[in-house]
């Protein structure tokens, strides 16, 4: 393990995509969408990626200028072009859009086209619950899923968020990729030679398997919850991508193996303007009766404690901003030091 201040990681991510082109303010969003990330405890969707992420941009898989453009749009709803953009950036730009039409009409949808990873969909869902809005996130992915009755992938694990406001200024939150576990989850486990629990993998031969050694070539993932993680997969394939003219199923290729290739990924962004539906006063009494029933339902046998969607995540990066400090796995910081090499940028670690 080694330990970084939360301010040094931004920074360091921040002059890390500016040494690559990528302008200041692009920079600042992509780096504190990462950062944001690792301090709810989501390393595998945080900072472990740039180092991916630069090495795209300079192959030609992604365009470190480019600026998502709206292409149409109407009183709620609007398709915006990534143009190639890092998700973040067309991502944070596509909910905010959302945002503020949901404002004016209640409730609003923006799809993105042409886009690539936009890391952990639950940073965007709560973009709109900082604001006092309902928010939902997802996207579609390149095929890494098999569905029930295949042996090979046939879609992706298609991540979906929602988030909803809380009086004390935090969510409740769920951030899920529709397989078993994420992609970025079975690489990690693969990185460190972990094995994995039963119902996330299957082998080339459409057998189940806990050794992640062979992925994504060899071992495929599951559906979460076999047909039902299937059919919500569809759900957010239809909003992000058959919506959006985004690739779909396998004309979306993989953002980390296949660098120089353009993956043109789609999002979905909905918001929903709960204060037109409600007074925010009453919705957010109503949500703490809500947390308050569930957490105080019986504990079982060895349980210490009901926690709701979000409330651990937000935990960890209450402790992260207070101390300044995050701890990283080993592997992480190699990927960090490889990024800072890349770009000739200084990264300092803390001492102890």
């Amino acid at each position: 393990m080694k330990a970084i201040q939360v301010d040094e990681l931004l920074r360091f991510a921040q002059a890390a995509l500016e040494a690559v082109g990528v302008g200041a303010e692009n920079a600042r969003t992509i780096a504190n969408t990462l950062v944001t990330t690792d301090t709810f405890g989501v390393f595998s969707h945080g900072t472990n990626n740039l180092y991916n992420y630069i090495r795209k941009m300079q192959a030609g898989g992604l365009d470190a200028k480019a600026v998502p453009t709206v292409e149409k749009e109407g009183p709620s709803w609007a398709i915006v072009n990534g143009n190639a953009a890092m998700g973040m950036v067309s991502s944070c730009r596509a909910m905010g859009l959302a945002t503020q039409k949901a404002k004016k009409t209640g409730i609003a949808y923006v799809g993105v086209h042409n886009s690539c990873h936009f890391g952990a969909a639950g940073y965007y869902a709560n973009l709109a619950a900082q604001q006092g809005l309902l928010g939902i996130a997802m996207s579609n992915t390149d095929p890494n899923m098999a569905i029930p009755g295949s042996r090979d992938v046939a879609i992706g694990n298609n991540p979906f968020s929602f988030a909803a406001p809380l009086k004390n200024g935090k969510s409740v939150f769920l951030d899920i990729a529709l397989s078993g576990a994420a992609a970025l989850k079975i690489v990690m486990a693969r990185e460190k030679g972990q094995q994995v629990p039963p119902g996330f993998l299957i082998d080339a031969e459409g057998l189940p398997t806990t050794d992640p050694s062979g992925f994504p070539y060899d071992s495929h993932l599951l559906p979460m919850a076999a047909h039902k993680g299937y059919g919500f997969a569809i759900m957010v394939e239809i909003l992000a991508s058959v919506l959006t003219g985004a690739g779909l199923l396998s004309q979306v290729v993989s953002w980390n193996l296949d660098l120089e290739a353009k993956n043109n990924v789609g999002h979905a962004f909905i918001a929903v303007d709960l204060a037109q539906m409600l007074p925010m006063d009453e919705f957010e009494a109503r949500m703490e009766q809500m947390v308050q029933e569930l957490e105080s339902a019986p504990l079982a046998k060895n349980a210490q404690k009901i926690f709701v969607p979000g409330e651990m995540e937000w935990a960890k990066r209450e402790k992260a901003l207070a101390e300044n400090r995050l701890e990283l796995a080993d592997n992480m910081a190699e990927n960090l030091e490889r990024a800072a090499a890349l770009t000739k940028t200084s990264l300092h670690w803390l001492a102890d």
